[in-house]
């Protein structure tokens, strides 16, 4: 095997706990009250990321290559929709119970596509990964707005639509509308005015640094010994950590895509579980604990699974 792959896939990844590190030690200090805890998402979700995807899209980007995007969207919800059919399955075989069967299947099937995704991506692959880390994203976001929602609802017995005006809007998120923009632009050759390209490329480069940040505080309120394992656990890591990733190496051999999209793919469907999971399951009151045991437990499996995973497909 390269050594030369290795370094990179373990290097690339300490780049980014190294920063986790500062966050986490800062919040060990005292640093972060719950206003500046909720700060830092917002200002990536609705300031940093839609700059740096408009940024992105009309710098790196042409017509040409709007063809493969299209093509590739297709593999994330064939993706999705496959592993969401293998928790169901399993789910049943395995008579998870009903108040955290949903919590289940949801975990096992959609993953944090933009707060560990899009870092680790940029990491690995560099800014041209981004718009396939993207398109995993509207994929992994429609899914857990829509069906994600309405099974949440169900473990805690209430009645939700699978549609609605609500999930409509976190679909269409800022940084999805900075893509479509910047998709739009692309589309009509039109050119940024330079102080604006430049205001959003240097926007769009707080993205990676504060994400990591926020995860680190985010991994110090993790308690290590509220980890224990059990039989929905095993199977959701498993969802996560192989079935997951193994759909995209599955699907990609069907339908060939550009190496660089399915690896991105494959990183993309192999990360820990979505992180809201545990707030609607809160929300819901089905069962929040065994919501948060999942997303702490995924979350702190990826620093191994992550340069395996690279390593693997690099090789």
């Amino acid at each position: 095997m390269d050594i030369e792959v290795i370094y990179h896939a373990v290097g690339s990844v300490l780049t980014l706990f190294l920063i986790g590190g500062i966050g986490y030690v800062l919040a060990r200090r005292g640093w972060f009250t719950p206003d500046s805890k909720a700060l830092l998402p917002k200002l990536v979700t609705l300031v940093a990321l839609p700059a740096f995807m408009l940024h992105n899209i009309t710098a790196s980007f042409d017509r040409e290559a709007l063809y493969h995007l299209i093509y590739g969207s297709l593999i994330p919800f064939a993706s999705i929709t496959l592993c969401f059919g293998v928790s169901v399955f399993l789910a049943g075989l395995f008579n998870v119970a009903q108040q955290r069967r949903g919590i289940f299947q949801v975990g096992f099937t959609a993953s944090n596509t933009i707060f560990i995704g899009v870092p680790v991506n940029l990491a690995l692959f560099g800014e041209r990964a981004l718009p396939y880390v993207l398109l995993y994203y509207f994929a992994n976001t429609t899914f857990f707005w829509t069906v994600g929602n309405y099974l949440l609802a169900a473990d805690g017995g209430h009645r939700e639509k699978i549609f609605s005006l609500g999930s409509l809007r976190q679909i269409v998120s800022p940084p999805m509308l900075g893509f479509l923009l910047g998709l739009a632009l692309l589309m009509l050759n039109v050119k940024l005015p330079f102080f604006v390209a430049d205001a959003a490329r240097y926007l769009g480069n707080l993205t990676t640094p504060l994400i990591i940040l926020f995860l680190g505080v985010m991994v110090q309120g993790i308690r290590l010994r509220s980890i224990r394992p059990d039989k929905e656990l095993l199977l959701l890591l498993m969802g996560r950590f192989i079935i997951s990733p193994l759909s995209i190496l599955l699907l990609s051999l069907f339908f060939p895509i550009p190496e660089l999209m399915r690896n991105v793919f494959i990183i993309q469907a192999s990360l820990p579980t979505v992180a809201s999971l545990s707030l609607l399951a809160g929300y819901y009151g089905s069962d929040p604990d065994f919501a948060t045991l999942a997303v702490g437990a995924t979350t702190l499996l990826s620093i191994i699974t992550i340069p395996l995973i690279m390593i693997i497909i690099m090789h």
